[in-house]
């Protein structure tokens, strides 16, 4: 599935975000996030700090992450990312150093792939 819009919003290093958050658009968080959270493309760099519930369609983690993820694509975990919860994903792809303290659940090939924000 294609991004259905180029917006791109930043969460940077001294911002912190509580809440139940929708974005569209690619998000790039370098802060912290706490909530809920539901996008379409995340990436968290290597010093962010994310405790949520999150569904997105393409997730890539770089910092620390605490929670439960639910990406309807693929979820790629960086070699500094360190991740503590329950994962349900259609693809995986994890860098060599890659942390997963928590369950891997795949989502079946033939479950229609959507946005968590239709």
């Amino acid at each position: 599935m294609s991004v259905k819009n180029n917006n791109i919003s930043i969460v940077t290093r001294d911002c912190k975000i509580e809440g139940i958050l929708h974005f569209r658009g690619h998000l790039i968080v370098e802060g912290l996030i706490e909530g809920t959270l539901l996008a379409e493309t995340v990436f968290t760099e290597k010093d962010s700090n994310v405790k949520a519930q999150v569904s997105a369609t393409s997730l890539t983690i770089a910092g620390n992450f605490e929670g439960e993820i639910e990406v309807t694509g693929t979820l790629t975990l960086m070699k500094s990312a360190d991740v503590r919860g329950n994962i349900k994903c259609r693809n995986l792809v994890i860098d060599e150093g890659g942390i997963i303290n928590g369950s891997v659940k795949f989502i079946s090939a033939e479950t229609p792939q959507s946005s968590p924000l239709d």
